[in-house]
């Protein structure tokens, strides 16, 4: 049995991606910080769909707890990896809670870097799919989160280059960067708290989407032929590689 491990699942775009991909089949791993949570996404899922769902509690902010977590999953055999968990802050530079920015750093950069490397270690030769969620704020940087998008510049940087890599090597496992917009879910609040600035006002109302139709772009992005799926304008914009990719002879 193989399954797709989704992180940040307890609530927002982490749980749209979770009932979507049980739609379509996938059996799950889901994790998160809220035992509670991930306890009723289970008995909700397995309520609908004829899946498996298994749950980890982990605070994946906390040191070697990506390590940790990928110990446990050490006799589940996996077939996609979603990196989700994350979160922002909206501060001018100056303002920025340094404290909570180094624990965004260590979520956003430290947690994915490392759960991503170990399964592009195990599964580079399946035929198999990450998918890590950037923002279009990994292409784009706005000056009350110069923070949140240096980590999710990173996040699509180097979600590109494993992208690259594996195809230049001919191996079957691919690597995506899925870059959401404005999207229903508790980002804007968490991004406020502890921030310097308020974040109701900041978007217009009709520049969100759902967390589902984030989810229903995501499936298209991993079923599709592209490296990246940028969520522009509401809409989804299927793309090859944005980087520039240099590769030297070894």
């Amino acid at each position: 049995m193989k399954y797709t491990l989704i992180t940040g699942a307890s609530s927002g775009i982490g749980k749209a991606l979770s009932f979507q991909y049980a739609e379509k089949g996938h059996n799950l791993i889901v994790t998160a910080r809220r035992e509670y949570e991930l306890n009723k996404l289970k008995a909700e899922i397995q309520d609908k769909y004829d899946v498996e769902v298994v749950i980890k509690p982990f605070d994946l902010s906390e040191p070697d707890a990506a390590e940790r977590l990928y110990e446990e999953l050490a006799g589940l055999s996996l077939e996609n990896m979603i990196n989700n968990a994350g979160f922002g802050d909206f501060s001018m530079p100056w303002d920025v809670d340094v404290t909570k920015a180094q624990r965004m750093i260590d979520l956003n950069v430290r947690t994915l870097t490392t759960l991503s490397l170990l399964f592009v270690r195990d599964y580079a030769n399946h035929n198999s799919t990450l998918i890590n969620v950037a923002s279009v704020g990994g292409y784009s940087i706005f000056d009350i989160a110069v923070t949140y998008c240096a980590t999710k510049f990173y996040v699509s940087s180097f979600t590109e280059g494993l992208a690259q890599s594996l195809k230049e090597q001919g191996l079957p496992m691919q690597a995506k960067v899925l870059a959401p917009g404005p999207t229903e879910s508790e980002f804007v609040t968490q991004s406020s708290h502890g921030g310097a600035i308020a974040g109701d006002n900041l978007f217009a109302e009709d520049s969100f989407i759902s967390a589902a139709q984030l989810a229903s772009y995501a499936y298209q992005l991993y079923e599709s032929d592209a490296d990246v799926g940028i969520v522009n304008n509401r809409k989804l914009e299927l793309k090859k590689p944005m980087y520039l990719y240099i590769s030297v002879p070894h």
